[in-house]
């Protein structure tokens, strides 16, 4: 373009001084002198213009590059936040439950070094929500999420037993010290709900079980303690207490059971329980509890041991060691779902073990597991002293030697 108008100016000045040509040779020479003068400046003129424009390309290089390195940046920002976003989706899509697909997804609890599920209430819907987390690789139960109004709760009587063995499941008659300072025994462990049967309606559901003990479930070796503020029982009648006053509102409860690594029992139990108002909005629920804290969405978090003052736990098989002495020997060894190989052949009844099928219903007892008729399922088979099984008014099996 500037060359072009180098050129033009020429054309132009030659045009302008062709009168000087018609003249006196000194007028010519003087109208050329000025003509190469002017072709002179004008050279000049285009060198300067054409390095301006260069510089000027020169100092929007840089520019252009950032905003490109900006976009480019951006680009791959919103690349990886797809990516990320579409692997949480298909994680979260990845995990199956009975009513509505959950978005909450497994983590390490922040406060426990236990594996749990986030803490956060379901989105309001103003209906009955129930979400179960599917059992993961090694049978064990998760998380159970409701919110309920207290309308939504069953109005059908729960069965009194249950089938399902939850992962880790073995049971045990123990010795325990009564509040009068007697020696008596009773089962240690229960087949625990999360979410309790009042709100869910679920009773021989293996997603909603875990083995806990009866302390932790019912506050009391044998029966209930609605006062005892380490068991689930105290925190759950409180919470059916608050739906009954508040008819209008919704009661949002998860629980869910904390394990460490791969142990089948957990060693503690996540309540988190908010109240909602027919808005939507969410209403704190205080029991009045020490175990009481603040936890997300106005929700109040209770975490509750899985243990019984007269029992040690191996969470890693479920198994169990009575700490309470009996008068005749310092542990009691009782009852467990898988019976040891070699049984104690003493022929004391307070020590000697028997065998028991049906999960201890059986009216009679074996002294050995290979006296037992084939088809026996195994699996249910309990053992416990002859002493306590003749308290329960059953009977050596008259089929064995």
């Amino acid at each position: 373009m500037m060359l072009f108008l180098l050129l033009f100016a020429i054309v132009v000045l030659g045009l302008c001084c062709l009168p000087a040509f018609r003249t006196g040779l000194k007028a010519r020479r003087i109208h050329v002198g000025l003509v190469v003068f002017a072709c002179l400046l004008l050279f000049i003129f285009s060198l300067s213009a054409l390095s301006d424009s260069h510089s000027d390309q020169a100092l929007h290089k840089p520019s252009q590059t950032t905003v490109r390195k900006k976009a480019d940046q951006s680009d791959k920002a919103f690349s990886s936040t797809v990516s990320s976003s579409s692997q949480a989706s298909k994680q979260a899509s990845s995990k199956t439950f009975s009513s509505a697909s959950s978005t909450v997804s497994a983590v390490k609890d922040e406060n426990h070094d236990f594996q749990g599920f986030v803490q956060k209430p379901l989105s309001f819907r103003h209906q009955k929500q129930l979400q179960l987390a599917s059992l993961d690789a090694l049978g064990r139960a998760r998380n159970s999420h409701i919110q309920l109004r207290n309308s939504d709760e069953p109005a059908v009587k729960r069965e009194p037993y249950l089938n399902y063995d939850p992962a880790g499941w073995h049971n045990y008659r123990f010795f325990y010290r009564s509040h009068d300072g007697q020696t008596k025994m009773a089962w240690l462990m229960n087949r625990g709900h999360l979410v309790g049967y009042q709100f869910s309606g679920l009773n021989d559901e293996g997603r909603n079980l875990v083995a806990e003990t009866a302390w932790l479930n019912t506050g009391n070796y044998v029966g209930t303690d609605v006062e005892n503020t380490d068991s689930m029982l105290f925190y759950e009648e409180g919470l059916d207490n608050w739906l009954s006053l508040h008819p209008d509102y919704y009661l949002d409860y998860q629980v869910t059971p904390l394990y460490q690594g791969n142990e089948l029992v957990p060693r503690q139990v996540r309540l988190a329980y908010v109240g909602i108002d027919n808005q939507g909005r969410t209403l704190p629920i205080t029991l009045d509890a020490a175990k009481e804290q603040e936890g997300n969405g106005d929700a109040r978090l209770v975490y509750l041991n899985n243990q019984s003052p007269n029992a040690k736990l191996d969470y890693q098989s479920g198994r169990a060691v009575n700490t309470v002495a009996n008068g005749h020997s310092q542990a009691a060894v009782i009852s467990s779902s898988k019976p040891v190989a070699n049984p104690n052949t003493s022929t004391d009844p307070h020590q000697r073990i028997v065998y028991v099928t049906g999960n201890g219903k059986s009216s009679v007892y074996w002294y050995s597991e290979d006296a037992m008729p084939s088809n026996t399922n195994k699996s249910r088979v309990i053992q416990m002293t002859e002493q306590q099984a003749l308290d329960q008014h059953k009977w050596h099996s008259k089929t064995e030697p």
